[in-house]
């Protein structure tokens, strides 16, 4: 069974994955079977997709686990001699740090890509992951394992230009990569920065949506009025033409257009009338 949206699959769209992506194809029953390991057999999964764990949101599942116990076993795989994390890393740490020492899991065997597709799923049903960690994630998928486009929507349930999005946002300057990170500038404003052509005009904007709170709005307004401004630039008059034009005109006595530039281009003169014409044909003599 495929994860179509993660909103719709709140609950049974990881366990519908791990169960779709299990290699031995066990049954319910051999599947649901929990294990309690010790924490330190357990070790950490190097392409986990959240690079930052909250120190104190750790503390307070650490309470809460010493309180409830550990409600939801981490899943693993067996790599070696020791269990690797596939989902709940976090519920590692905390446990950690609560001096737990044994832990439930539920060990299933899956290849690299299942792995990587089961970690974001969980990071990305709990909306866990910064909108960098999600982009990095994305692209790990494409560049090590592969992953095309229909697949990158049925295993995250993103649109195809939400998926887009979440990569461009990487092309960003490292600063603004970094306020992302940090929760100092959300998704939407990054987007809307992606308009900014010029380096120091997006980190001059980036500052002051931190200090003046800009909204998306004002943002993707300033953006806009930065691509005006550009291709005016553009269409800026060329001094030679324009001069050429007067001599023109004063010469004759015509209105002229001239379009183009001083490399290339049209001259246009009006004329109502034959005696007009003349003067023109004469002008030419």
């Amino acid at each position: 069974m495929e994860i179509n949206t993660l909103k719709k699959s709140l609950g049974k769209g990881l366990d519908s994955l791990i169960r779709s992506n299990n290699l031995n194809n066990k049954n319910d029953d051999q599947f649901k079977k929990i294990n309690e390991v010790f924490l330190t057999d357990i070790i950490p999964n190097k392409s986990q997709p959240r690079k930052d764990f909250d120190l104190e949101s750790l503390n307070d599942l650490a309470e809460s686990i010493k309180e409830h116990g550990l409600i939801q076993p981490i899943v693993v795989r067996k790599i070696d001699n020791k269990l690797q994390i596939i989902a709940g890393e976090r519920r590692w740490r905390a446990c950690q740090i609560a001096g737990i020492t044994k832990v439930p899991v539920s060990t299933i065997e899956v290849d690299n890509i299942k792995s990587s597709e089961i970690a974001i799923v969980e990071n990305l049903q709990r909306e866990d992951l910064n909108p960098i960690e999600i982009a990095k994630a994305i692209k790990e998928l494409i560049d090590l394992h592969g992953l095309n486009e229909e697949r990158l929507i049925k295993i995250t349930g993103k649109k195809k230009s939400t998926i887009i999005n979440s990569l461009r946002i990487l092309n960003l300057p490292p600063r603004v990569i970094s306020y992302i990170e940090k929760g100092k500038i959300s998704r939407g404003h990054a987007l809307a920065l992606l308009a900014f052509s010029e380096v120091s005009r997006l980190l001059e904007v980036a500052e002051e949506i931190i200090s003046k709170k800009l909204t998306v709005r004002q943002v993707e307004k300033l953006g806009s009025d930065t691509k005006k401004l550009a291709k005016n630039k553009l269409i800026e008059p060329d001094i030679y033409i324009d001069n050429f034009k007067s001599i023109i005109e004063e010469r004759i006595g015509l209105p002229t257009k001239i379009s183009g530039s001083s490399k290339s281009g049209k001259v246009e003169i009006k004329y109502k009338s034959l005696d007009e014409l003349n003067k023109i044909m004469d002008s030419l003599k």
